[in-house]
């Protein structure tokens, strides 16, 4: 019983400090996509063009990409992440889509 007893009270101590963690990193994971959306948006009042509709991409969807404009960074939170990508296609127009990856984790190469 002494052992269950060890053993619990850092997991009550720890896991607050562990639940702040993931949501920092969210807030991080959604100041990262905002601060993408507002360089497109000054991208195209710059070049004159209409700021794209961020759009979710799916497997197998054919992409037109002539130029990469700017992609969201890669945050290190050991968990998959929406990332950003937008691009100029073959008419010059501007798009943007969102897609998942695995992110890399902090403190590894």
């Amino acid at each position: 019983m002494r052992i269950a007893k060890f053993m619990i009270f850092p997991l009550v101590i720890l896991s607050p400090v562990a639940s702040f963690a993931f949501a920092a990193d969210d807030a991080a994971i959604r100041e990262s996509l905002d601060k993408h959306q507002l360089n497109i948006q000054k991208y195209a009042e710059k070049t004159q063009r209409a700021v794209p509709p961020i759009v979710n991409y799916k497997y197998g969807m054919k992409l037109d990409i002539v130029h990469v404009v700017r992609t969201s960074p890669e945050m290190r939170v050991c968990k998959v992440v929406p990332q950003r990508m937008t691009y100029e296609d073959a008419k010059g127009e501007l798009n943007t889509i969102q897609y998942p990856i695995m992110s890399g984790c902090r403190g590894k190469n």
